[in-house]
């Protein structure tokens, strides 16, 4: 964001401002002072406190209710503390006090009676697209939306109420990948076709392409599911931000992020597209047996080769 300039600062065209130039220190004006001119007289104990980067009467109104916000992804999305953005210190944690508020408000929504409202209308619209709802849990922890833009370093992926979801594109992907890595099956499978569908290829016409028959809703988790801190330790962090080789002398630069915790229950549905046809719903089994198995072995989210976003294959 580009600084604004200061009453006496001449333009980028090179001419004085319009306003305000002539106006004396006090600004000429009646009334009580800007908050900024207060916040400089404050003492410098409270302009040193961890606040939101908001105006003060939102931040005062913040700071009251704070505590009983349910809805985590405004919290973490929209009210950071400037010290959290900056990350943790040696002699503080505000990064890491944060997320555990974050964490806190989870709790309060997965507990809510919103998170059964949200799961029972969930399931009124899958039921109505022909869908069999079915249940996976968690064997190890998740973590989706770590490249997602926000005020911290480190993303997470919240829908606009503050559930933790899987996007039905991912689980889609998964089914879809299983399906190709583990059985080797491709688009000139039949049932690979009706399922998946395919884009055409380079130099292909385009009405070659054809849409998969199927729908992957997006997965909603269970009343009681659970955030937990995690952390990542890179050990190279100047070679990470290309200024030398990963030589050992490097400080390690731990990183605290959410992450489901395991345990947590999410409700899955596969339905049919308006218009495709599934009489026997044999299309549907198979994709769920995939989808099953892909969230077992290939895992779902980011950092599956260590270990993340792997579900019990009984669910």
């Amino acid at each position: 964001m580009r600084e604004r300039p200061r009453p006496d600062q001449p333009r980028g065209n090179g001419r004085p401002p319009h306003r305000g130039a002539g106006r004396p220190p006090g600004d000429g004006r009646s009334g009580p002072p800007r908050e900024r001119d207060r916040s400089a007289a404050r003492p410098s104990e409270e302009r040193g406190r961890s606040h939101p980067l908001l105006p003060s009467a939102t931040r005062t109104l913040w700071n009251n209710a704070g505590d009983r916000v349910t809805n985590p992804a405004l919290l973490f999305d929209r009210f950071a503390p400037e010290d959290a953005v900056f990350g943790d210190r040696t002699d503080a944690t505000p990064r890491r006090d944060f997320l555990r508020e974050v964490i806190a408000s989870a709790g309060r929504l997965a507990a809510s009676a919103l998170a059964e409202q949200i799961l029972a209308r969930w399931e009124a619209t899958v039921r109505a697209a022909g869908a069999q709802p079915f249940s996976v849990e968690l064997e190890s922890r998740l973590v989706t939306g770590l490249g997602a833009h926000g005020p911290l370093e480190i993303g997470f992926r919240f829908d606009r109420l503050g559930f933790p979801v899987l996007p039905g594109s991912g689980l889609k992907g998964v089914a879809r990948a299983y399906a190709h890595l583990v059985e080797r099956r491709d688009e000139s499978d039949p049932d690979f076709l009706a399922i998946f569908g395919r884009v055409p290829r380079s130099g292909e016409a385009h009405d070659v392409g054809q849409a998969g028959a199927l729908v992957f809703f997006d997965a909603y988790p269970e009343p009681g599911w659970r955030l937990e801190l995690d952390v990542m330790t890179p050990h190279y962090p100047d070679y990470y931000s290309g200024k030398e080789p990963p030589t050992p002398w490097q400080n390690p630069n731990p990183i605290t992020f959410l992450a489901v915790a395991p345990g947590t229950r999410y409700r899955i549905a596969i339905g049919l597209r308006q218009g495709a046809s599934d009489p026997d719903g044999r299309l549907r089994a198979l994709a769920t047996e995939r989808l099953r198995r892909g969230l077992a072995q290939l895992g779902f989210g980011a950092k599956t080769t260590s270990g993340y976003g792997v579900f019990r294959i009984g669910g």
